[in-house]
């Protein structure tokens, strides 16, 4: 179940709360490395589709990557939107490659970022069966967290998934 809040009790809390580019802030503190896992039209889990109303995910993109930090994975993240916004400004998160997100939505004042809704994982939840398919060592959930990107009338999903090697890096504020 999404919430407007989280209850975390350690730093991982700075983060998560944090509404500017986390991509940004962790490559000042470490070397930062996006690996690409997908980017293709299925995949899309039934929480999402609902984000657009949408019940096929034939109709959607969706977009997977992992974040790394030192060689460490600290971030699992989707973006997904609908295949029809891929033709105007949106286009873009096609280019992305090992580039994150940020890059796009970020550098244009004109996006607007929604709230956060956050979950804590459980075992049998879809985020957490696909993390365990990644066959990531050592790594655990520790929080998730969903915003959306809108420009004019179309919207983009990010979900962010944090692993708890997110601990070892010091949150600095500006």
């Amino acid at each position: 179940m999404w919430n407007k809040n989280i209850q975390i009790e350690n730093k991982l809390k700075y983060w998560l709360i944090d509404m500017k580019s986390l991509s940004y802030r962790i490559r000042n503190i470490a070397k930062f490395e996006i690996i690409p896992i997908n980017a293709r039209k299925n995949r899309v889990f039934s929480n999402e589709k609902k984000v657009f109303g949408y019940k096929k995910s034939e109709d959607l993109y969706l977009r997977e990557v992992l974040i790394y930090a030192n060689k460490i994975p600290i971030m699992y993240a989707r973006t997904i939107l609908p295949i029809a916004h891929l033709r105007g400004f949106w286009r873009n998160i096609k280019k992305l490659k090992n580039k994150p997100l940020a890059d796009i939505v970020f550098n244009n004042k004109k996006i607007l970022r929604s709230h956060f809704k956050f979950r804590k994982p459980s075992y049998n939840d879809e985020f957490s069966k696909r993390i365990r398919g990644l066959s990531l060592k050592k790594t655990k959930i520790l929080a998730i967290r969903e915003s959306t990107f809108r420009n004019k009338n179309e919207k983009v999903l990010l979900t962010e998934v944090f692993f708890n090697n997110f601990d070892q890096f010091q949150y600095l504020d500006d």
